[in-house]
């Protein structure tokens, strides 16, 4: 390049999205792009889409016709899911997909030269490689996010990731080890694994990544993120709890409590094996928190069928409830499915369930008052109060004491809890 190109980056949708574009950011900066702020003018626009919901494209639509605006003049380069599955060429100057982004810097050096192709997306179906892609240091975190698995094989009715992402694929083990290690070096305390379904790593299985970082020195929390039951063996929970650095959090990603819609939904799943799977854990790890995603308004959902979803998650007691609207996503089974929910519907059902979820939040933070956590410091506000996530996933926020020694950002303190504010938890250090 004749002179330093300013870049902006921006990604939408998962933390596996986010992963991915903190790592082709550094690869531009390493090679020679200036790195700017996506509300900026820049020479170079690029945005990770994600394709999960109808609202996550829109949001992908609105921001590339936001970089044109800010720079008519600027390339626009589209990534990720929602460009594997779409043409996003009238918005777009430099269209790929999901894999293969290692090639991402020398095609935008290409395009900016007028050279080669304006769309580079391989068949997904045909990726059965895992792509290296090493995220750097972001300031200001004590959290890293650790991607070790990608694609899925299940394809569940809803969801359209395993069209964008294709088969299954798992990291090596020696790599996962050689990036861990270099987080911890850049200061990072906290590691969580992710992948599109880290319930499919078999190279060889979950747990043994688990017992290989575990003793890595500066380790202080191993996280994971999103599971399903089947995951969560007597074998996988035991080891799990032998582990020193292991937090107790647990993402069961478990999208309606009705066994009728989860077989329409073609989930591998049912209430039996769930519940099942929540004894095990909390026998393990009595102070577990445990989170999960639910999907309201599936084509054919009853009443019914619904209150089975509120019983069964009042009965779970989660810690959190994520609610998402039922999204036609084409090329899907459920697209096609009868009984498609009126708009109405799904939305006064989904604001019934985040009711019931906010109740549910609150009764977790009053049945751990007295108890003692470990807090992450991650920021301290100012309000004098510092604010983090304890080893069962708790937003906590305490107040810091005029006397002695403040906290630090990545400092890991005693707390007690104390009282709710909102749906964190109020707390004081110990």
């Amino acid at each position: 390049m004749d002179k330093l190109k300013k870049i902006a980056v921006a990604s939408l949708g998962c933390k596996t999205n986010q992963y991915e574009m903190d790592a082709l950011a550094q690869s531009f900066r390493e090679r020679g792009f200036m790195a700017v702020d996506a509300r900026e003018e820049a020479d170079v626009y690029v945005l990770n889409t994600c394709t999960v919901t109808a609202e996550a494209e829109r949001k992908a639509r609105q921001m590339l016709r936001r970089f044109r605006r800010q720079n008519k003049e600027a390339l626009i380069v589209a990534s990720g899911c929602y460009s594997q599955r779409s043409n996003l060429r009238e918005l777009a100057d430099l269209v790929i997909g999901t894999g293969q982004r290692d090639v991402l810097p020398e095609l935008i050096l290409n395009a900016l030269g007028g050279r080669g192709p304006d769309t580079f997306i391989p068949e997904a179906s045909d990726w059965t490689r895992y792509e290296e892609l090493d995220a750097p240091a972001v300031p200001d975190e004590t959290r890293a996010f650790l991607k070790i698995q990608d694609g899925c094989d299940n394809r569940c009715a809803y969801c359209a990731i395993c069209l964008a992402r294709g088969p299954s694929r798992s990291r090596e083990l020696a790599e996962i080890a050689r990036e861990a290690r270099h987080l911890l070096d850049l200061g990072y305390r906290e590691l969580v694994l992710t992948g599109t379904n880290l319930n499919q790593f078999d190279n060889p299985d979950l747990i043994s990544v688990l017992e290989a970082l575990d003793p890595l020195e500066g380790l202080a929390r191993l996280r994971l993120g999103s599971l399903e039951s089947a995951t969560i063996t007597e074998d996988f929970v035991s080891r799990a709890a032998a582990l020193e650095h292991f937090c107790p959090s647990f993402h069961l990603s478990l999208q309606s409590g009705s066994d009728r819609i989860l077989r329409a939904m073609r989930r591998r799943d049912n209430r039996e094996k769930f519940e099942a799977a929540v004894c095990r854990i909390r026998m393990a790890f009595p102070k577990a928190g445990i989170t999960t995603d639910i999907i309201v308004g599936f084509p054919g959902e009853t009443e019914e069928d619904f209150q089975d979803t509120m019983e069964f998650c009042s009965r779970i007691s989660f810690l959190r409830i994520h609610v998402f609207r039922f999204s036609r996503r084409p090329g899907t089974a459920a697209d096609r499915m009868p009984g498609q929910q009126d708009d109405q519907v799904s939305l006064e059902r989904s604001e019934r369930l985040r009711e019931l979820a906010k109740k549910e939040a609150e009764k977790a933070i009053r049945e751990r008052m007295g108890q003692v956590r470990e807090l992450l410091v991650e920021q301290c506000d100012g309000e004098g109060r510092a604010w983090g996530y304890t080893e069962d996933y708790l937003h906590a926020g305490v107040q810091i004491p005029q006397d002695g020694p403040p906290p630090r950002q990545g400092d890991i303190r005693k707390i007690r809890i104390t009282g709710l504010e909102g749906e964190s938890a109020r707390a004081e250090f110990l």
